[in-house]
Formats: C-alpha cells, sequence, structure tokens
C-alpha cells in the first residue's frame, strides 16, 4: 500500500510539472515584446499610423518616441511631419525621400522591434 501513495505522488509531480512550463513560458512573452523605436531628427512635430494586427495613432516631437507593444504581422505605416522641405522617411530600412510630408510604406512586416526615423 505504501508503495501504490508513493507512486501515485510520483506520477502526480510529473503530470505536473508540464503545466509549470506552460505558466513560465506564458510569463517569458509578456517581457519580450515587439516594439516601435522611432526618431524625429527634425525640430518640428509629426504623427505616425500603423494598421494592421496593433493599430497605432500617434503624435511626436523633435527626438524621438517609443511606442509598443506591437503584434508581429504584416503592417501600412504613414508618417507625417510638419517639417518644410525634402525629408527622408526612414522605416526597417526602406527609405522615401520627398517633400510632399509624408511617406506611406506598404505592406511591411514586423516581427521583431521596428525602427523609424525622420531626417
Amino acid at each position: 500500500m505504501k508503495k501504490l501513495i508513493q507512486l501515485l505522488l510520483f506520477c502526480t509531480v510529473l503530470a505536473v510539472l508540464p503545466l509549470q512550463n506552460t505558466k513560465a513560458e506564458i510569463n517569458a512573452r509578456k517581457f519580450f515584446s515587439i516594439g516601435l523605436n522611432l526618431n524625429n531628427g527634425t525640430s518640428d512635430n509629426g504623427s505616425i499610423y500603423l494598421y494592421g494586427p496593433t493599430p497605432v495613432s500617434a503624435y511626436f516631437g523633435p527626438g524621438g518616441s517609443s511606442y509598443g507593444p506591437l503584434t508581429a504581422g504584416t503592417y501600412t505605416v504613414i508618417i507625417y511631419t510638419s517639417a518644410p522641405g525634402s525629408r527622408t522617411f526612414r522605416f526597417n530600412g526602406q527609405a522615401i525621400t520627398t517633400s510632399s510630408g509624408s511617406a506611406t510604406f506598404n505592406n511591411v512586416s514586423i516581427t521583431s522591434t521596428a525602427f523609424a526615423s525622420v531626417n
């Protein structure tokens, strides 16, 4: 009888261990989120819009801003600035130079922290 109780206790511990790993994985995901870092190299204000799994609509000033967490996926990103003249907008390595005051990046895949800038 004593051996049977020990065996039952041992099996119960083995059954509970995988549940502990699942909780640890869920908690770890909270700390490793995807975000967006934006650097504004102009002295003017602007705005950024992300259309995708996690929509973002935000204003930014000179310097920089961070946004998140974001869900991994495909986004359309529009960056506006009130700065006059020709500006270079960058998003995850893509660059658009224009004097129209805005740039649109279509079908952008975000799988890790993204980087944007206006200069």
